[in-house]
């Protein structure tokens, strides 16, 4: 693997896949200019363009490129129809940025061009946002009929790129798309060639994702735009195309056989996710954990044996070893990570194979690895599902009646984690030590001193209503069986007595990530101390580590 991040190294045209990806509400808002309605601009012209900002967010084997800010026309002179319609001479100003052609009826000559083209000024504007947010510029246009890019399409767009890739921060991304009217998608990434003197390298995407939520449609929608074909045959078995199927009926089932799930820890939540997404027809997991089994959590693992407790295995190969077993999509696969979503060692480091997820889970307990999944959820417009459960004891150890269940959602759209107090910074800066120092805090807070427990509670009972709440909002934002996705729901259990409540939007003063900014986002990640600290197999760094009474420590004696 070549040295750095996959940002660094990983292009479209070296990428496994290349996803084109809007947030809903720049989606919304390119729509307004695509398909203007009667005082916009560009209402009335046989064919809109735009402009908008562009990031890209790179994974371990995906490119995906974020539209994260329109540049809006001001003026119907932004854009003109130019060019020989009727045989007379073309206009070749700003032919740079020109788009049209139906490709139907592909244009050969540059005699017969004809086709709108962007005005300078507009022009010049887009690449004075794209330097402010620090990004690179993608060119949209609609297009009747099929989305099929025409040579002129393609040639100009080459122009453009060439023309503005010393005028856009170093590395930024260019990209040309096309669309129509039923919602069609074409995209292409425009990347330099490794011969200098050769054309710009072209690559395609094969899908296109628009994320947040929605009144009408799914808040995860994933169109593929026909450079790969899709799975026909989603269920193992004809005994097996009942229930699920007629609940959202073929279309829905191929939905969950495309999505690539990733599931952030594999503990008593993440391992019952994982035998239950399996078994619901999702098409490929991504297992995230460091830790192994042991006795202490065995009661609350979902498909452990007691050999796996002896063997002291890792949780992510049980939780595939279970996810195989159960799997009922027909082309089913795993990829296992054996580290930590806080971790910036690429050897350990689970981000980048999280970035190449439609969707993550996450029943994680601690605060680090949430404020990282928040931060990704946004800057690289992955929907992040949170849920867990709180229990307390009383002073002699014994498990209260009160238990609460909460699980909330994160990405373009939903507000961020830290508002919806799914992490709080007092308890990041508690993670943010060596365990060593700050202290072992119990599973569950009060009763007796962890050190004295044999085994930590079985709440395997609660984990399971967390687990289902999930995959019931996980249904919701890909295959729209809810209706209004809010962040946070929080259930309050008592016996049988329920009390629901729910959460929507930031605070005032949030500074959470920017929506759709990509790899530009540092993501909160460092040492994991907790994971080196539980796995002798990993190396301990040697660090100066400050201890409560302010006292340093020299970690590698």
């Amino acid at each position: 693997m070549p040295k750095g991040t996959p940002a660094d190294w990983l292009s479209a045209a070296d990428a496994d896949e290349v996803h084109f990806v809007l947030p809903r509400e720049v989606h919304n808002a390119l729509m307004d200019v695509l398909f203007p309605s009667e005082g916009h601009p560009f209402h009335g012209m046989h064919e809109r363009g735009a402009f908008a900002v562009l990031a890209k967010s790179t994974g371990a084997q995906r490119a995906n490129y974020i539209v994260e800010d329109v540049v809006h026309p001001e003026s119907s002179d932004d854009l003109e129809l130019k060019g020989n319609v009727s045989g007379g001479e073309s206009d070749g100003r700003s032919i740079g940025s020109w788009f049209g052609g139906n490709s139907d009826n592909d244009v050969s000559s540059d005699d017969s061009m004809a086709g709108y083209e962007f005005s300078e000024a507009y022009h010049e504007r887009a690449v004075e946002r794209a330097r402010d947010r620090g990004g690179g510029l993608v060119r949209i246009h609609t297009q009747p009929g099929g989305v099929s890019e025409s040579t002129v399409d393609t040639a100009s767009a080459a122009r453009v790129f060439e023309a503005d890739r010393d005028r856009l921060p170093g590395g930024a991304p260019f990209a040309a798309a096309i669309t129509n009217e039923p919602g069609d998608w074409s995209m292409r990434v425009y990347e330099p060639s490794r011969d200098p003197s050769a054309d710009p390298q072209v690559t395609h995407a094969d899908r296109v994702r628009v994320v947040g939520p929605s009144r009408d449609e799914p808040a995860l929608h994933v169109q593929d735009t026909g450079r790969r074909s899709p799975s026909t045959n989603h269920l193992r078995g004809d005994d097996e195309r009942d229930s699920t199927i007629q609940l959202w009926r073929e279309e829905g089932q191929a939905r969950l056989a495309d999505l690539r799930v990733g599931v952030v820890g594999c503990g008593g939540v993440g391992s019952i996710l994982a035998e239950h997404l399996a078994r619901l027809g999702v098409g490929e997991l991504v297992f995230v954990d460091f830790d192994r089994l042991e006795r202490a959590n065995f009661n609350r693992s979902q498909g452990a044996q007691r050999i796996d407790v002896r063997q002291e295995r890792l949780k992510t190969e049980v939780a595939e070893r279970v996810a195989r077993q159960s799997a009922t999509s027909e082309d089913f696969d795993t990829r296992v990570v054996d580290g930590s979503v806080v971790e910036d060692a690429l050897e350990y480091a689970a981000v980048p194979d999280l970035v190449d997820c439609d969707i993550i889970l996450s029943g994680v307990d601690a605060a680090r690895p949430r404020q990282v999944l928040g931060a990704l959820a946004r800057a690289h417009c992955i929907p992040v599902i949170d849920g867990g459960s709180l229990l307390h004891a009383d002073e002699q150890g014994m498990l209260e009646k009160e238990a609460k269940a909460e699980t909330a959602v994160a990405g373009p759209g939903w507000p961020c984690f830290e508002c919806q107090r799914v992490w709080t910074q007092d308890a990041v800066d508690y993670e943010g030590g060596h365990p060593k120092f700050r202290g072992e805090r119990g599973y569950v807070p009060g009763g007796v001193d962890p050190d004295e427990e044999d085994r930590d509670p079985s709440v395997i009972g609660v984990n399971a209503i967390v687990a289902g709440l999930m995959q019931r909002r996980l249904l919701a934002i890909t295959l729209d069986v809810a209706r209004a996705v809010v962040g946070t729901l929080r259930l309050n259990l008592r016996d049988v007595e329920a009390n629901m409540s729910s959460t929507w939007g930031c605070e005032s003063d949030c500074d959470a990530p920017a929506v759709g900014a990509g790899d530009r986002e540092a993501l909160p990640t460092g040492t994991d101390w907790a994971m080196r600290y539980e796995r002798e197999d990993m190396e301990m760094p040697e660090k100066k580590t400050k201890d409560a009474s302010g006292l340093a420590d020299d970690l590698g004696n």
